[in-house]
C-alpha cells in the first residue's frame, strides 16, 4: 500500500488556516442547521403542549400582586430601575417593555401573565428535549406535563418572579447541549458552540445559578472543539464573542443609574465598583443564598432536597431517573451516551455545589419556600432524564411489538396521568381569587395619614407598599422608605432626590445608641423630621436601635406602629381605643390550612392574626411596670376587654363564612394570653373577692384548655397547661408576667 493512502489529512490550524482565507470560508460553508420542529405531528403535539400548559397557568395565576420579591421586581420594571442582587436585567428589561407596550391589566396581572406564558415555553422545550432524546412523543409529553404541574413548579410560573424565564433557559442550554453533540463536523461544531455560548450568556443575565448547568457544558464543548481543531485562538475567540454577546442586558444596570430616574433602584451603577459588587452579591455573600452565618452540609441539603422531591414529584421520577440514566449509559447510541452523560454532569455540579454553599440550617416555615424555589432547575433535569428513561423503554416495547399504533396507547396514558397530576395539586395551586397581598397593602396604606413616612425593612412588608405605591400610583403621597436602603450610601445619591426631597437625613443610617457624623441613628432621624410629619414603622424596632429609649415610643397602630414622642405624654389607653384595627369583612385572611408555613400567604396571615393581641400585649407590658394599683387593674382590664372582643370578632367572621374554621388553631396564642391575664385576675382577687377569684381560675381553665385543644402542637403544650394549673392551686402571684 502506498504510504499515506486511506488517510484523511487533518484541516489546517491556527495561523495556517488564518492564512488560508478560501479554505477557512469552505469549512463552515454547507451547515444546515437541525429544524427546531421535524413535522407536522411534532409540530402539533409541541403547540398543544405550549398552549394547553399555558392557558391553565393563566386560568390559574394571580390576578394581581403575589408575595417575596414579586412587588419589588414589579415596581423596578416599570420605573426601569435596578432589581436586588444581581439585578436580574433580561428580566427587568422584559418586564418592562411588557408593563409599558401591552395595552391591558394592571402591572401585576401583566407580568403574572408573562411568567405564566414563558412556563408554557419551559413545558414544551422539556417534550422537545425528551423527544430528541428518546424519540417517544407520548415521554415528552408525559414529562413535560408531570414536571409542569407538581405543584413548586406549577405556583413559581403564576406569579410575575425571575424562575420561570430561569427555568426557560435550563431546558435551552439542555437542548443546545443535544444539538451540538448531533452536529455534523467542523462547521456543525463551530455553529452550536457559537449558538449555545450566546444562549448561556443570556441565561446568566436572569439568575447565576444556571452557570451550575453551563460550567460541565463549557468544558465538554471544550474538549469537542479541541477534538475537532476548533480549539485555536481565532475559533474561541468567535465562541467567546457570542457569550460576551449574551452577557450584553447587564448593561442595563448602568443604563439606569445614568439615563433613568428610578423611584425603587439598587445602587449606583455609575460606578464600576457598585456594579461589580451588585454583579457578585457581596450585600448577600457572593457564594451564599442568604446574609447569614449558619452552615448547612451537603448531604443535609440535599437529603431536604430529596425528601421534597418525593413529595412533589413522586419515588417513581426518581426511579425513572435511574432506569434513565442506566439505559442512556449503556444501551444508547454513542451521542445518546454522550448527552445522557452531560445531563447527569449538570444535575450532580447543580447539587454539589448548591447544596455545598445553602447556607439555610433546616429550612422550615418561609425559609424552607425560599430554598425549593432553586430546587427547580436540578428537577428539570431529573424529569427530563425520567422522561428519557420511559421514552426509550416506550420505543423498546413500541419495536418489540411491531405495533405503531402503541404509540396513541402511550399517549392516552401520558395524558391521563398528566389529568391527575393536575386534579392533584389544582386546589394548592389556583389563585385566580387570590387578592391577599393586595389587600394587605391597600389596608396599611388607607390607615396612614397624609405626607406620612413609613419606615419598612423585609421583602414581605417593603415590596408590598412599593408595588401600591410605583406600580398602581397609589398613596403616592406616602413616603415608604426601607431602613435597609438607608444604610447604603446611593440611597442618598440616587433615591432622596426623587422621593424624599423634603425629608431631612443627617448623614448615613446606622442603627445603635452613638451616632457620630456622618452617620444618624433613628433618634437623629426622629429629631429631624417628627414635627414635620406622622412617622410610622411597619417592622420591629432593629434591636440594634436603643437610641429612642427615654425619647420616643413605638407604639401599636393597626398592623404598624407609630412613633410618640416620650414628653408629648400622650394617653395609652385613649390611643389603643381609637386606633384602626383589621376589617376581616374587607380584608379576609387566607385560608390557613391550605396555604403552608412556607409560603407568603401563611406568613401574612399569621402577622394579620397576631395584630389582634399586640395593642393587649401593648398595654399589659406598660402596667407590668407602674405602681399605682388602680391604673394597673385600669389597664389590665382594658387588656383583657380588648382581646375578648377581638376573639369574638374572629368568631364572629367564621360564622359569617369570612374565615375558615381551621383559624382557631392560629389564634390559640390568644387564648394562652387570655388565660395569663385571668391568672393575673385570679392573683389580683384571690383574697378580697373569693367568689370572683373561682371566677378567675374557672376562666383561666378554659382558656388554656382550648389553647391546649387547638395548638397543633398540642401534645407537646400538655405539660405546660397542667404546670400553669398547679400553679394556682399554690396560690402564687401572677402581676408581673409577661407575654412571650
Amino acid at each position: 500500500m502506498a504510504k499515506g493512502k486511506g488517510k484523511v489529512a487533518k484541516p489546517p490550524r491556527g495561523a495556517q488556516r488564518r492564512a488560508d482565507k478560501t479554505s477557512d470560508t469552505s469549512e463552515y460553508d454547507g451547515y444546515e442547521p437541525e429544524p427546531f420542529l421535524y413535522d407536522e405531528e411534532e409540530k402539533i403535539l409541541a403547540s398543544l403542549v405550549f398552549l394547553g400548559s399555558a392557558a391553565l397557568y393563566i386560568c390559574t395565576m394571580y390576578p394581581g400582586l403575589p408575595g417575596g420579591d414579586s412587588g419589588e421586581l414589579m415596581a423596578t420594571a416599570k420605573d426601569f430601575g435596578v432589581s436586588h442582587p444581581p439585578g436580574y436585567p433580561l428580566f427587568t428589561t422584559m418586564a418592562a417593555i411588557m408593563i409599558h407596550l401591552f395595552p391591558i391589566g394592571t402591572c401585576a396581572w401583566k407580568l403574572n401573565l408573562m411568567s405564566s406564558t414563558i412556563a408554557g415555553l419551559t413545558n414544551m422545550m422539556m417534550f422537545i428535549n425528551v423527544k430528541r432524546f428518546s424519540g417517544s412523543d407520548a415521554a415528552g409529553v408525559l414529562a413535560a406535563g408531570w414536571c409542569g404541574f407538581s405543584r413548586v413548579f406549577w405556583m413559581w410560573s403564576i406569579q410575575g418572579e425571575v424562575f420561570s424565564l430561569s427555568n426557560l433557559f435550563i431546558m435551552v442550554i439542555m437542548y443546545a447541549a443535544w444539538r451540538f453533540a448531533n452536529a455534523e463536523g467542523r462547521s456543525g461544531k463551530f455553529y452550536e458552540a457559537k449558538l449555545g455560548a450566546l444562549i448561556c450568556g443570556l441565561s446568566l443575565t436572569n439568575q447565576h445559578t444556571s452557570v451550575l448547568y453551563i460550567a460541565p457544558t463549557a468544558l465538554w464543548v471544550l474538549f469537542t472543539l479541541y477534538n475537532y481543531d476548533l480549539a485555536d485562538t481565532y475559533s474561541l475567540f468567535q465562541v467567546g464573542l457570542r457569550g460576551l454577546a449574551g452577557l450584553s442586558p447587564y448593561l442595563q444596570l448602568p443604563i439606569s443609574s445614568i439615563f433613568f430616574k428610578a423611584r425603587v433602584s439598587w445602587g449606583d451603577h455609575r460606578l464600576f465598583s457598585d456594579f461589580k459588587k451588585h454583579l457578585l452579591r457581596e450585600d448577600f455573600g457572593t457564594f451564599r443564598l442568604v446574609s447569614s452565618s449558619e452552615q448547612s452540609t451537603l448531604w443535609d441539603n440535599f437529603m431536604v432536597y430529596f425528601n421534597d422531591s418525593k413529595t412533589e414529584l413522586t419515588i417513581a421520577v426518581w426511579i425513572l431517573f435511574v432506569v434513565g440514566m442506566l439505559i442512556g449509559l449503556t444501551l444508547g447510541s454513542k451521542k445518546q451516551r454522550e448527552v445522557m452523560l452531560i445531563y447527569m454532569a449538570m444535575f450532580g455540579t447543580y447539587h454539589l455545589v448548591f447544596d455545598s454553599l445553602a447556607n439555610i440550617k433546616n429550612p422550615s416555615g418561609i425559609f424552607h419556600g425560599v430554598l425549593e424555589r432553586f430546587w427547580l432547575q436540578p428537577s428539570l433535569a431529573l424529569c427530563c432524564v425520567a422522561g428519557c428513561g420511559v421514552g426509550m423503554i416506550f420505543q423498546f416495547l413500541k419495536e418489540k411489538a411491531n405495533c405503531p399504533a402503541l404509540k396513541y396507547l402511550f399517549l392516552s396514558l401520558a395524558v391521563i396521568a398528566i389529568g391527575y397530576q393536575i386534579q392533584h395539586n389544582y386546589e394548592d395551586c389556583h389563585e385566580n381569587d387570590n387578592y391577599f397581598f393586595w389587600h394587605f397593602s391597600r389596608h396599611i396604606l388607607d390607615q396612614l395619614p397624609k405626607r406620612s413616612i413609613l419606615l419598612t425593612s423585609g421583602d414581605f412588608s417593603t415590596n408590598t407598599f412599593r408595588y401600591h405605591t410605583i406600580g398602581e400610583e397609589y398613596r403616592t403621597d406616602v413616603m415608604v422608605m426601607d431602613m435597609q436602603f438607608m444604610q447604603a450610601y446611593w440611597f442618598y445619591i440616587m433615591l432622596m432626590p426623587i422621593n424624599f426631597p423634603d425629608v431631612s437625613f443627617p448623614g448615613l443610617y446606622k442603627p445603635g445608641k452613638e451616632s457620630k457624623y456622618p452617620f444618624y441613628n433613628l433618634k437623629k432621624f426622629l429629631d429631624e423630621n417628627f414635627d414635620k410629619y406622622p412617622i410610622y414603622m411597619c417592622v420591629e424596632v432593629p434591636k440594634a436601635e436603643d437610641s429612642i429609649e427615654g425619647y420616643y415610643e413605638a407604639w401599636p397602630f393597626g398592623m404598624c406602629k407609630v412613633f410618640v414622642r416620650v414628653s408629648d405624654n400622650r394617653d395609652p389607653l385613649e390611643h389603643v381605643t381609637s386606633m384602626p384595627w383589621i376589617n376581616l369583612e374587607k380584608y379576609p385572611l387566607p385560608d390557613l390550612d391550605r396555604y403552608e408555613p412556607q409560603t407568603w400567604e401563611y406568613t401574612m396571615a399569621m402577622s394579620m392574626l397576631e395584630t389582634y393581641s399586640k395593642p393587649a400585649t401593648w398595654l399589659w407590658n406598660r402596667a407590668n411596670s407602674m405602681t399605682d394599683q388602680a391604673l394597673k387593674k385600669k389597664y389590665y382590664e382594658t387588656a383583657m376587654n380588648m382581646m375578648v372582643e377581638n376573639r369574638k370578632h374572629v368568631f364572629d367572621m367564621v360564622e359569617k363564612g369570612l374565615v375558615t374554621k381551621n383559624v382557631v388553631y392560629y389564634i390559640s396564642p390568644l387564648e394562652k394570653r387570655l388565660g395569663h391575664l385571668s391568672l393575673i385576675f385570679y392573683s389580683m382577687t384571690r383574697r378580697e373577692d373569693p367568689e370572683m377569684a373561682s371566677y378567675w381560675t374557672a376562666e383561666c381553665k378554659k382558656y388554656y384548655t382550648n389553647y391546649v385543644e387547638w395548638h397543633r402542637d398540642s401534645v407537646l403544650r400538655k405539660d405546660f397547661m397542667w404546670d400553669t394549673i398547679n400553679s394556682i392551686i399554690k396560690l402564687e402571684d401572677f402581676s408581673g408576667i409577661q407575654f412571650d
